[in-house]
């Protein structure tokens, strides 16, 4: 490990921690919106949805932009208008710019606006870990870097609520901002987007195995067509996969306190603390899929790495071989989601809840970092910047699913009760594993079909070895043995 790529990590966390602590800073003053602002619940309702349609569209519009530009760039201007919007909203709140009339429409404007540039920090930071950090491990290392989201949600909510007593609830806007603009000035001086070529070990290991002349992204190299990148292997499957995951995790994030007060009873501070159970979960989830997902991914790429060539044959996998973490955990997480749903007992519910998010965030993480980064990294793309692009396609969808979660549990809740939403919600579960299973059984084909490969490349080599042994030729030749052809170094005598 150098430690360049410690600070970049360090780095890149600190920045998404700080965009999800702006975020949920808005969240926090929420409370004051209607007390001293004037604004309804349906006028926040509205002003949520449009933030999170906007989120979902500017994933996609900021993967674009960050592959055209570079990460680095991207996201740097993506952090100073992260730090513009809140500023702005400010001056409304100061300036008694309420929820009436034209200073309404306002708001709904600033806050769709804000949804557009938030999208900007995930698709930018997930493409420079991915340039800064190999395949071999990427999983373990994204899992523990992905829990920035949640660890910046606690900071936000901490810093929110030690201002909130003490001054008008637009200043607490201002001080995230602060911080939004003096860590973009730590990026500009100290964040690299990607390494020189050829710095780091492991990029000459990358570039012997798949061919590529360089593994630089950031400075060599051009950005994919769309076209190119929505022909990636499991893109697709990923994207909708993760579209039901993220509605099912945003419903219980938002509406589990809700639940458990109005549902079963739970008195309303015991049910914040059960519901942070949920986002514990979730930080152990990210960190044993991606060090599950690194064990399947070293079983799948053996004996062979990715693009090696042996005996003029060559074996591309690709792949990012997750999709057995992915599948097993979604599979899993139905069992706790069922007890949710026929269970009433609070003792239970809280260790399903838990489950929940052990078994949830652990495959939502792993598509949002390290699937994203591998598929944006695939053969077929040839070394052309794809990552950003890739994680605004996995995250936008989910986004958009999110943004219609939103709208179902609250319909379903009211006309039909709370059995209904988990009902719901284990379809969804459902659907997602089902999706996965589709690319869980073409891995395993793919990875059959490699196997296959390999064996006849070894026969055809023993096959030889004898051939020259029999012909009296074998004198002075020093060929590889068998047991040297799962080598690294294995060449062709």
């Amino acid at each position: 490990m150098d430690a360049r790529m410690l600070l970049v990590a360090f780095l890149t966390f600190v920045t998404y921690m700080m965009y999800h602590a702006q975020r949920i800073s808005f969240s926090a003053v929420a409370s004051s919106l209607t007390e001293e602002a004037g604004f309804t619940a349906t006028q926040l309702g509205v002003m949520s949805t449009g933030y999170m349609f906007a989120y979902a569209i500017g994933q996609f519009i900021c993967g674009r932009f960050a592959d055209t530009v570079r990460p680095k760039r991207a996201l740097v201007w993506g952090m100073l208008c992260c730090a513009l919007l809140p500023i702005i909203e400010g001056l409304m709140g100061a300036s008694s710019c309420g929820g009436e009339g034209f200073c309404y429409s306002l708001w709904i404007f600033a806050r769709i606006a804000e949804g557009l540039v938030q999208a900007s920090g995930w698709t930018c930071t997930v493409a420079i870990m991915g340039n800064w950090f190999p395949q071999e491990g990427r999983g373990l290392i994204m899992g523990l870097w992905a829990t920035n989201s949640n660890v910046g949600d606690i900071f936000g909510l901490h810093v929110s609520s030690a201002f909130l007593d003490s001054v008008a609830w637009y200043v607490i806007l201002w001080v995230m901002a602060g911080f939004m603009i003096l860590w973009t000035v730590v990026n500009m001086i100290f964040l690299r987007g990607a390494p020189p070529p050829f710095s780091l070990n492991w990029q000459y290991e990358e570039a012997a195995s798949t061919k590529l002349a360089a593994v630089d992204q950031e400075i060599s190299g051009s950005s994919a067509n769309l076209c190119q990148i929505l022909r990636v292997p499991g893109l697709l499957q990923y994207s909708f996969s993760y579209m039901f995951i993220k509605l099912v995790n945003y419903a219980l994030f938002l509406w589990l306190p809700f639940y458990l007060s109005k549902g079963i009873g739970v008195d309303k501070s015991l049910a914040s603390l059960m519901a942070t159970r949920f986002d514990l979960g979730f930080i152990v989830g990210a960190i044993l899929a991606g060090l599950a997902s690194d064990v399947t991914t070293h079983w799948a790429r053996m004996p062979m790495r990715s693009g090696r060539i042996a005996w003029g044959l060559e074996l591309f996998k690709g792949d990012s071989d997750r999709s057995p973490v992915v599948s097993s955990f979604l599979l899993l997480s139905l069992i706790p989601m069922s007890v949710m749903r026929f269970s009433s007992d609070p003792e239970v519910i809280k260790w399903a809840i838990f489950c929940c998010g052990i078994l949830q965030g652990g495959p939502a993480d792993a598509l949002t970092s390290a699937v994203s980064v591998d598929l944006g990294k695939h053969p077929s793309l040839q070394g052309a910047r794809a990552t950003s692009t890739v994680t605004g396609i996995i995250d936008g969808t989910g986004a958009v699913g999110a943004a219609v979660g939103q709208y179902m549990v609250g319909m379903l809740s009211d006309q039909f009760g709370w059995k209904s939403v988990f009902l719901f919600l284990l379809i969804c579960l459902g659907a997602a594993f089902l999706l996965s299973l589709f690319r869980l059984f073409k891995e395993l084909q793919s990875y059959g079909l490699q196997q296959s490969e390999l064996a006849d490349v070894r026969a055809a080599r023993k096959a030889e070895i004898g051939a020259v042994s029999a012909n009296g030729l074998g004198d002075g030749i020093d060929c590889a043995s068998e047991s040297s052809e799962d080598s690294e170094d294995f060449q062709p005598c």
